[in-house]
């Protein structure tokens, strides 16, 4: 399997990130049937995604409330006679472009199709290391496309626990969140289930859209990395830890009833309060710490880290008419932005 740097075929498809520092942009629903690509082919994608509430403790068998956003991870095939080409478009080679080397071959084999010759194009909008779920993306986009040009019967659970497999590769214990959201494209209360290959999973939906903004701190963050310093610290003091993640889950199911009510003040509340534990988890940054600063003091409701941490991403809520200043503040002080909402 070849991995290959390399430019956008289409001049009409995203470039990756392109929305971000557009304050008008928005959209967490996505119906896949963006623009195409002058070839015609079909592109089949896989969802970004925000965690609310519950970094962390999930991976311990706690809740945690996830949503989809307008970013995305799109993927097409196009037929070659000899081997599998892996081309991430506007992506020179660099460890992420091995990894999805090694995702499309964990792919391709289980899907049995790993004799045959395709070139596997993937075009993506959501920056990588940022804890917005791109790795899950590429998984599940690449996955459809591939069960597409092989006419492969594959539903959904099917695509999830694949791409679940793929995660492994990058993130080494997964949640299971990520490629939940990437391919269902819901928002959910999610929990692992010890034991159980398929993860509890029920649909939140929310009395009215909440607008939420992502911040981006610049700094590269790996998931991996920042789990596996919870896991060191939760290892050496287990119940201490266990303690912060039952506090942490009891502000996700304070949280699922705030997105059923509409009530954005109660969760901005329980996301301020969460991101403070995340901190105590020391998860946190001096990057993230700043966006959060400046979100709530330009009136955001709640905000806090999402994702693994280190770094990556911080989101905001507010009320529909603050969210234009939190929006603001943020990209006068240099960071990249982007508006996207809860439904």
């Amino acid at each position: 399997l070849q991995g290959v740097g390399g430019t956008d075929p289409a001049a009409d498809l995203p470039t990756p990130g392109a929305d971000f520092g557009a304050p008008g942009a928005d959209s967490v629903q996505d119906d896949n049937t963006g623009p195409e690509p002058a070839t015609a082919r079909p592109t089949h994608a896989g969802y970004g995604k925000i965690i609310l509430l519950g970094e962390h403790s999930v991976v311990y068998g706690r809740h945690a409330i996830a949503a989809p956003i307008g970013l995305s991870i799109r993927a097409q095939i196009a037929p070659q006679e000899h081997g599998i080409e892996l081309v991430v478009a506007g992506v020179e080679a660099d460890p992420a472009v091995d990894l999805s080397q090694r995702v499309a071959a964990l792919v391709v084999r289980r899907l049995g199709v790993a004799d045959s010759g395709m070139r596997i194009e993937v075009f993506p909008e959501l920056p990588r290391a940022n804890g917005l779920g791109a790795s899950a993306a590429l998984a599940v986009a690449v996955i459809r496309a591939v069960a597409d040009r092989f006419q492969l019967s594959i539903d959904d659970q099917e695509v999830s626990a694949l791409a679940f497999e793929c995660e492994r590769i990058v993130h080494g214990t997964p949640s299971g969140v990520d490629n939940t959201v990437a391919t269902f494209g819901r928002t959910v209360l999610f929990r692992k289930r010890d034991g159980l290959a398929t993860p509890e999973t029920s649909e939140i939906v929310t009395a009215h859209p909440i607008p939420v903004v992502i911040g981006l701190t610049g700094v590269r963050s790996l998931t991996a990395q920042t789990v596996g310093l919870v896991r060191s610290a939760w290892q050496r003091h287990p119940q201490r830890y266990e303690s912060i993640f039952d506090q942490i889950d009891e502000l996700v199911l304070a949280g699922v009833q705030a997105l059923r009510d509409g009530d954005i003040a109660q969760l901005g509340d329980l996301m301020n309060i969460n991101q403070g534990m995340l901190a105590a988890l020391q998860v946190s940054s001096p990057e993230l710490e700043s966006l959060v600063g400046i979100a709530r003091r330009a009136g955001a409701l709640g905000a806090k880290l999402t994702g693994g941490g280190g770094g990556g991403a911080m989101i905001a809520i507010a009320e529909p008419d603050g969210m234009a200043p939190i929006t603001a503040a943020l990209q006068q002080a240099g960071y990249s932005t982007y508006l996207t909402e809860i439904r």
